[in-house]
């Protein structure tokens, strides 16, 4: 089988899509050794290590910008690539697709929470992906809750939509070699104690009224930690400088921006503890980090965030900045219960791996693709243990192989 797979989010400051794209691509170019994989982009890819020999990226299709390289570009590009299935991993494809195709929907806030983005996001992206969600023959999505969110608002059929989970990087493990925690510490000036956020800095994020608990607990005495927030600035970043200002917490908060993924695990090791009181996610990768290096953490308790850190976390009501204040408090100062925590979400960090979500997605590609009529007819296979994937899947098998055209 010939997958043409979207590297449109391979760029330097990657975030969650951009990091999701990454992982998957490489775990696919470990199982998929049976086909081909084919990354197409607008612009040269760029990833964290070299991807394996065999897979190709595609050259000639360049466009400075995504949505004509999408609309237009795309579907000769695929026709001339003669791909047997294509993936599109950040919600938009090209709706005239010539070729059997797959697209990932992270989550749906532009639509349950349009206020979250900036109006042109809105305005241009929730139309497309809108159209996407009913024209490609397989949607992936990345939780539960995400895919009832699909369901609900876009009535397709139920066996079209199926769930993925993402996990945490091989990377992000436990750091307790003293020199490597030195390092990063004084690469980055952080202080001791701290408590950390890691994610863009956005609306959707809830930051301000995270900071609101913050600055209540730690003016009370009750926090002598710091508060770091790791993450590229997005829209309305400035509101949440404005928030620290009026809260009179220069001091006591440090922005880091982007920080390389070679140094995260580090960080999320260094801190006490992990918050991350967002509004609305379709996983949660963050929290999943943060768990697999060993911190506690608190989260909000909506959306996927209570799928994913199950009981593995402090979940608490993300509207209410005395609620989130007194998760802190409870985390950082009770150690017996701060370290079980720690455990649990260790634990809970190993139930998901890159490995299964790249089979899970080659069994999405082989069920799309057998029902196109392009590739062999294969017969169906029971869920995989745990309930981390999705009914009515097709097992791996093995096509003839065939060269790319540029070989």
């Amino acid at each position: 089988m010939r997958i043409a797979f979207d590297g449109t989010t391979l760029r330097p400051g990657r975030t969650g899509v951009g990091y999701y794209t990454e992982h998957l691509l490489h775990h696919l170019a470990v199982e998929a050794v049976d086909d081909e994989v084919i990354v197409v982009s607008n612009q040269g890819v760029q990833t964290s290590t070299p991807l394996p020999s065999r897979v190709r990226v595609a050259k000639g299709y360049a466009s400075p910008l995504r949505l004509p390289l999408m609309q237009i570009v795309a579907p000769r590009m695929l026709d001339e690539l003669d791909a047997d299935v294509a993936h599109f991993t950040n919600s938009a494809v090209p709706l005239a697709s010539p070729v059997p195709t797959v697209v990932t929907i992270h989550d749906m806030s532009l639509t349950l929470f349009p206020a979250y983005h900036p109006v042109r996001r809105v305005l241009v992206n929730r139309p497309l992906a809108n159209l996407a969600a009913r024209r490609v023959d397989a949607i992936i999505t990345v939780s539960h809750s995400a895919r009832r969110d699909i369901l609900r608002l876009y009535n397709v059929p139920a066996d079209r939509v199926r769930v993925v989970h993402e996990a945490a990087a091989p990377a992000f493990l436990p750091v307790d070699d003293a020199a490597t925690l030195e390092r990063v510490r004084r690469r980055y000036t952080l202080p001791e104690p701290f408590i950390l956020y890691v994610g863009t800095i956005e609306p959707r994020k809830n930051l301000p009224r995270l900071l609101e608990a913050f600055a209540r607990r730690h003016a009370a005495g009750d926090l002598p930690h710091a508060l770091v927030l790791v993450g590229r600035y997005g829209w309305r970043a400035r509101d949440v400088h404005r928030t620290v200002e009026r809260l009179k917490l220069s001091g006591s908060v440090r922005f880091l921006g982007y920080v390389p993924f070679a140094d995260l695990p580090a960080i999320y090791s260094l801190a006490d503890l992990f918050v991350f009181p967002s509004l609305h996610e379709g996983f949660g990768l963050p929290v999943m980090e943060a768990m697999a290096c060993g911190t506690p953490a608190v989260v909000g308790r909506n959306s996927s965030l209570i799928e994913v850190a199950a009981d593995a976390a402090d979940t608490v009501d993300p509207f209410d900045p005395v609620a989130i204040g007194d998760a802190l408090v409870r985390v950082t100062r009770d150690r017996a219960y701060h370290d079980a925590l720690a455990r649990s979400g260790l634990e809970r960090a190993r139930a998901f791996s890159w490995r299964r979500a790249a089979r899970e997605t080659l069994d999405v590609y082989r069920w799309v693709a057998e029902r196109a009529g392009t590739s062999p007819a294969i017969e169906p296979h029971p869920v995989a243990a745990g309930g981390l994937g999705f009914d009515e899947l097709a097992p791996r098998h093995a096509v003839a192989e065939r060269r790319a055209p540029w070989a």
